[in-house]
């Protein structure tokens, strides 16, 4: 799936005119830009499988290349106070996350602020982004939902374990992979999974989605997503994080897991 028409979706209206406004300053600069974060997340789920995500949000952001494209793009823009990589557009908080050839041997980027962020999985994200057509006639790139697993995964490590809507957002990402046309592929081209899981599509799809984000990173880098997984204590912390009841929560985590392998 890397191409989607949601232009006709008038709850994307108002995500979409920021982004108009965000693409047309990027096209000035001569930028790309990858929709990630929450809205990514709302896009690809209510869009594709009908539902609406476990936690509304208008969180905005978006991704570039380098320190360089982050100046051009938000050198009108309104900064936030307090949070150096948020700014105002049209009156709706928008990210400006930088990654690529400015990480560190760690995946990681540090602000003027000296802030650490880790950006691990923003590459592997632009290599697999589906276009997405929006009100407006506006064309974004859109993290997958495979590799926004990845995102929020690291983004609830980053901050320590103390926020939970990475976690309550990474829920509602694995478990649209066991819904609507995801659930349909399980059946179609996914069948192992099924029989793995005795026809449980939650935790098939879960596998599934484990295996895909594992196939974006190249293998000498897997490793660090493995040794998350791995740990029983985050993974118990994780569970406990993403709402509702743990213990189904954990067979989740334990299958996307599995699926990483």
């Amino acid at each position: 799936m890397d191409y989607l028409d949601a232009s006709t979706e008038t709850e994307f209206i108002a995500v979409a005119t920021v982004l108009q406004e965000v693409q047309d300053r990027a096209r000035t600069c001569g930028v790309d830009i990858m929709l990630v974060g929450a809205a990514a997340r709302d896009i690809l789920i209510r869009h594709v499988v009908g539902s609406p995500p476990q936690r509304a949000t208008r969180d905005v952001a978006v991704a570039v290349k380098s320190w360089s494209e982050v100046e051009c793009l938000t050198r009108s823009m309104d900064p936030t106070r307090g949070v150096v990589h948020k700014f105002l557009v049209l009156g709706t908080e928008v990210d400006v996350i930088p990654f690529g050839g400015i990480e560190s041997p760690e995946r990681t980027i540090t602000w003027p602020n000296d802030h650490e962020m880790d950006v691990f999985g923003f590459a592997e994200a632009l290599s697999s982004a589906v276009r997405v057509k929006l009100p407006g006639d506006l064309t974004v790139f859109v993290a997958s939902l495979a590799a926004q697993s990845l995102l929020k995964l690291l983004a609830w490590k980053d901050r320590h374990y103390q926020d939970r809507k990475d976690a309550i957002d990474l829920s509602s990402i694995i478990d649209a992979y066991s819904q609507g046309p995801y659930f349909e592929q399980l059946y179609d081209d996914h069948e192992n999974y099924i029989v793995q899981y005795e026809y449980d599509a939650a935790l098939a799809g879960a596998a599934r989605m484990g295996h895909e984000a594992r196939n974006l990173i190249a293998e000498q880098n897997r490793q660090k997503i493995r040794a998350l997984l791995n740990d029983e204590d985050i993974r118990a912390r994780l569970a406990a994080d993403m709402g509702g009841m743990s213990e189904p929560n954990l067979e989740l985590i334990n299958a996307y897991r599995a699926g990483y392998g």
